[in-house]
């Protein structure tokens, strides 16, 4: 094994779709495995598909992955700008024995494979070609093929899965180069992870059984082996494989539902591996304490709910000027008694809050203006008797002359005994009358932080609204 002073992983993307949940928790064990061992970590965009890759989503894996903290070391590296050296390479193989040009079209194949199902044999493409000389070619398209060894097994030393052995004789002999020289994708990631050092191979165990297929190219080529990390696959909460319903969804859609980056990174550490007992993870932490002994080999299950928990102990814990920041650029220009309300506020409000987006919405009460947008059950509560119920308690908050909170709680009790009514059929109706929601912060300390002006302007405001309609 390399010295870990020269580590090198890397997190190899295809730019043919968004970047989901398991390519974020793939990138941060190949980050947080690099920067334990004082090592680099890279980026290789995987774009040989031309047709189906799309600078969309380059953007969008590389706007992520700066998002959750795990932008390479180096600029990305752009697979298909590596064809020459994958062509080159294709041909050294040849010259050195191991490769072999081959013209044997689809019938070909598909007359052995039914010969093998005949024979009740597992398929394995063996192609004449492979011992043909170089003066019986011909003049038309070919592919070049790997001259798979004929027996024996690969053995894998796994970091996660352990040590496997895999039977030589299930392999074809792999296509090197397609018809039209393109490279195909087992060629070119050996040879990219060979030319860029990498050490350690850290990716989902859908990968697996490439590992050993690679590994004979390696061989072939006499290069240094890179160590395997195979890791389980996120799967849904009913454990079948992870889709939209479940949550795999591009990183994106997550920062806009108002999770928090450290959030996601500290929910996915734990998403098959951990550490004791303990949920919360600084950076400096995760780098520490990250192993790949600690991996688990068994799947996975997203929970949602989960994230929503870890994500609104962020939200409580941050500061106040660091959650207006989160809520939006647009709330340092709000009026400076408007947003003195807010900071005093937000500490309240974020413990009721899963989400940023949540605190926005549960915060808009302070930062709209009059008049406030009430939710169709909120309206229903503002009844005519709630109405002028609301009426004369405007009046008594009027008259109070020490704006206080325990004497505005005071004269609301004292309100609610007078009229004979319970304090919830005081406070409901007042709620919806100074937030516009159901439910709230203390609405004590509401009144108090608003001030008395405009409370009362906020009760007169949804007493006149109801008299329109």
């Amino acid at each position: 094994m390399n010295s870990k002073h020269n580590i090198v992983t890397r997190f190899a993307p295809s730019p043919t779709g968004f970047l989901h949940i398991g390519g974020i928790r793939t990138a941060l064990y190949n980050f947080l495995f690099a920067k334990k061992n004082h090592g680099k970590y890279l980026l290789r965009i995987e774009d040989t598909d031309r047709k189906r890759s799309t600078d969309d989503a380059v953007k969008a894996i590389i706007d992520g992955l700066k998002w959750v903290g795990l932008s390479p070391d180096e600029e990305p590296i752009f697979q298909h700008k590596n064809k020459k050296r994958h062509v080159q390479i294709a041909n050294k193989l040849i010259e050195d024995g191991h490769a072999y040009k081959c013209w044997d079209d689809e019938n070909e194949i598909l007359r052995q494979k039914n010969e093998a199902i005949k024979k009740r044999k597992t398929f394995k493409f063996r192609s004449s070609w492979r011992k043909k000389d170089s003066f019986e070619e011909l003049n038309t398209p070919f592919v070049i093929r790997f001259k798979t060894p004929e027996e024996g097994n690969v053995i894998i030393d796994d970091e996660v899965q352990g040590n496997i052995s895999f039977p030589i004789d299930n392999f074809d002999d792999l296509i090197l180069l397609r018809s039209d020289g393109s490279p195909t994708y087992m060629l070119s990631v050996v040879v990219d992870d060979h030319d860029m050092g990498i050490t350690h191979v850290i990716r989902g165990d859908d990968h697996l059984m490439n590992a050993p297929k690679q590994k004979l190219l390696y061989e072939a080529l006499n290069w240094n082996i890179p160590s395997f990390s195979h890791i389980p696959l996120i799967h849904g909460e009913d454990g079948s494989k992870m889709s939209k319903r479940h949550g795999a969804m591009g990183v994106d859609h997550y920062q806009e539902s108002g999770f928090l980056a450290h959030a996601i990174i500290n929910y996915l550490l734990r998403l098959g591996w951990s550490h004791g007992d303990q949920e919360i993870f600084t950076k400096d932490e995760m780098i520490d304490l990250f192993s790949l002994e600690k991996i688990r080999k068994s799947s996975s299950r997203f929970d949602l709910k989960k994230l929503e928990d870890i994500n609104s102990h962020y939200v409580r814990e941050m500061n106040e000027e660091d959650l207006i920041n989160e809520m939006g650029k647009g709330l340092t220009n709000l009026p400076k008694d408007k947003l003195n309300v807010l900071k005093i506020l937000l500490p309240e409000i974020a413990k009721r809050s899963k989400t940023i987006n949540d605190l926005k919405e549960n915060s808009d009460f302070i930062i709209n203006d009059l008049p406030i947008k009430l939710s169709g059950e909120a309206q229903a509560v503002l009844t005519k008797k709630s109405i002028a119920m609301l009426k004369k308690l405007k009046n008594r908050l009027e008259a109070l002359k020490m704006w206080d909170i325990n004497e505005i709680k005071k004269i609301i009790e004292n309100f609610s005994d007078d009229e004979d009514l319970k304090l919830r059929e005081v406070l409901l109706p007042l709620r919806v009358a100074i937030t516009g929601r159901l439910s709230s912060i203390g609405i004590y300390d509401v009144l108090y932080y608003l001030n008395k002006e405009h409370s009362l302007k906020r009760i007169d405001e949804v007493v006149d609204n109801v008299r329109k309609e």
